[in-house]
């Protein structure tokens, strides 16, 4: 399995982050996972800030059970 960059991570999470935003407007963290074909798992975790901004905050692979 590929291991990507923290770019290239971080360029796909920012590409479809605007699909996870919570409806609550009080949430302040989120996380999803996502596939990098052919199979690469991660799972992302980003904070939004006091602009109402949703910043990538770190990743890790996400292994396949």
């Amino acid at each position: 399995m590929k291991q990507h960059s923290k770019e290239q991570v971080e360029a796909t999470a920012n590409s479809i982050v605007n699909h996870f935003i919570p409806k609550d407007p009080n949430e302040t963290k989120l996380s999803f996972h996502f596939t990098i074909p052919p199979a690469s798992n991660y799972k992302v975790n980003y904070e939004k800030d006091a602009k109402g901004n949703w910043n990538f905050k770190g990743y890790e692979m996400d292994e396949v059970k």
